[in-house]
């Protein structure tokens, strides 16, 4: 996101994607699509919640005192983000700095903070869970409603304040590595922190055991080869009830994970097993060469010879040598939390609040006043109290918000509306820059994930792309987070629009030594899906073959 020029003058707004602004300033700031994050059109309880993560963002940076703040608008269905600060532009270079530094600081509090966040994180998701949705008379569920957004509210107010360390120590330990490492790749300094323990591992080591037993139960494995296979297929066989019992014991852990995006209309595993079956049938005919365990050792000792390699080039300069070793060790200890935070919130909050609409909705559709439970994300956040104190037949609006949704969700949003921009300004390693190339048939992006190799390109806009994904695919997406781990563990490569080296998508693909080139731009919409692509990760070029 770029900062603010409150003397811009506004531009025009695009004659097919009108813009409504919501305050007259809107018009005066520059706002980007984030199509890291929500590539897709939203609905409008989806637009909404958009809304609580930005709030989120909005208390991290007042935690630290910086004088900014993230507004977001979703404007004909697409998030578009700014931040909006009243500092002069002379003095924004040293408001930065100022905001750098205060990062800095949270390095060595980030542990303890996180050790005391986890517990109130598990507090928050099961008083949601908790609640008697389907007993509760509606006045009451009214309440709990406003209540349960609130709390997830909260749990995004922790995710903004979390980060700040663990980015910030990376930041800084890739700006060192790379001042004594001359030529070093993009990615090549994160290397430094591979093969840590983590929940990622863990959800990788349980899938693999999960395809394990489908693996010694042939009958079953090709019963759920089969395309639709559902968890309820499966009830009543003998040979299943070992399988089941360790599938239920995963989704009890890990089902928050499964949504590609940050979209409230996306299920989970937790919710729809069946998306998890799909991958678990890949894994069983086309088991991964290196197993979790082992690749985590191989990225370890890779680490450790990174690491050995730069002291070696500080013999002669203790001073240097006692910062990296400073560095490094704070790195190992909070960098995980750079991706770790998504498992813990983005993508457990996100559950945690469908969970509990979809349960709303199931009342609104016993009583009458929407026709089908996916009718709710149609709604607004508070219209649904509203509904519920005041109940009144809704499918009308429904119908028409629906056919809206429809029509823009064939649209291809510009990626800056307002202000002009006149440069992309400073660009930190999780959103990365951007590059062009002047070859018709090749790709310029950021190399975030060292290995040159080819295969057919599987382009990957939503979780029903997932399906499509091979064997020695190279995924072509706009983004990804730990929901796609299943993927990576069987794709040869991975290919996306936006990020940068620190974005989700390259650190999970370091950690499954997938070559990876990101921030590409526009790779969804210049790559044919089945088009034979050559890419190098440590070079960050994609080329068309």
């Amino acid at each position: 996101m770029n900062d603010p020029a409150s003397s811009s003058i506004p531009s025009p707004a695009p004659t097919d994607f009108p813009l409504e602004w919501l305050e007259p300033r809107d018009a005066t700031l520059t706002w980007e699509w984030d199509d890291m994050h929500m590539p897709m059109a939203l609905t409008p309880l989806a637009a909404d919640y958009v809304g609580t993560i930005a709030s989120g963002f909005s208390y991290g940076y007042e935690r630290l005192g910086f004088p900014a703040e993230i507004k977001v608008r979703v404007l004909n269905g697409y998030a578009y983000f700014t931040l909006d600060t009243e500092v002069p532009e002379p003095e924004q270079a040293a408001m930065w700095e100022r905001r750098t530094e205060a990062a800095r600081a949270q390095i060595l509090l980030t542990d303890a903070y996180w050790r005391r966040a986890v517990p109130q994180l598990r507090d928050y998701y099961e008083w949601v869970a908790c609640a008697a949705v389907e007993t509760m008379p509606f006045e009451d569920l009214a309440d709990r409603w406003d209540e349960t957004w609130t709390r997830i509210g909260r749990c995004w107010s922790i995710h903004f304040y979390a980060i700040r360390g663990p980015y910030q120590v990376l930041e800084d330990l890739a700006d060192l590595y790379e001042s004594i490492v001359e030529n070093a790749s993009p990615g090549e300094a994160l290397g430094l922190i591979g093969g840590g323990v983590h929940e990622l591992h863990d959800v990788e080591r349980e899938l693999e055991s999960l395809a394990a037993l489908l693996a010694g139960t042939p009958a079953l494995a090709a019963r759920i080869r089969e395309p639709g296979a559902t968890v309820a297929d499966l009830a009543g066989r003998p040979d299943a009830a070992p399988f089941l019992t360790a599938l239920d014991a995963f989704l009890a852990r890990h089902g928050h994970l499964g949504q590609s995006f940050d979209d409230l209309a996306l299920p989970s595993w937790g919710e729809d097993p069946g998306l998890l079956l799909a991958e678990l049938a890949k894994r069983v005919e086309h088991p991964p060469v290196v197993g979790a365990d082992a690749r985590r050792e191989a990225l370890t000792a890779h680490g450790e010879a990174l690491a050995a390699d730069v002291r070696a080039r500080l013999a002669d300069d203790a001073e240097k040598r006692e910062q990296f070793d400073a560095l490094l060790a704070a790195a190992r200890q909070i960098g995980h939390l750079t991706e770790t935070h998504n498992y813990w919130i983005d993508r457990m909050a996100q559950a945690s609040l469908r969970r509990f609409v979809m349960r709303v909705a199931r009342r609104l559709v016993d009583a009458g006043l929407i026709g089908d439970v996916t009718d709710i994300l149609y709604l607004r956040r508070g219209e649904v109290p509203e509904l519920l104190r005041a109940p009144d037949d809704r499918r009308g609006v429904v119908e028409g918000r629906r056919a809206e949704h429809a029509t823009w969700s064939a649209t291809r949003p510009p990626k800056k509306v307002g202000a002009p921009s006149t440069d992309d300004g400073e660009s930190d390693r999780f959103d990365g820059k951007r590059f062009t190339s002047s070859e018709p048939d090749e790709l310029r992006g950021t190399g975030a994930s060292a290995g040159i190799v080819r295969g057919r390109a599987r382009v990957t806009r939503t979780q029903a792309d997932f399906a499509a994904v091979q064997e020695g695919d190279i995924i072509v997406c706009s983004s990804s987070n730990p929901s796609w781990v299943p993927l990576f563990a069987i794709a040869g490569g991975l290919i996306t629009d936006t990020g940068g080296v620190l974005s989700h998508a390259a650190v999970v693909a370091r950690e499954f030594a997938l070559p990876a080139v990101v921030g590409t731009g526009d790779a969804t919409s210049r790559i044919a899906d089945g088009r034979l692509v050559e890419l190098d990760g440590s070079n960050g070029i994609v080329r068309l073959l």
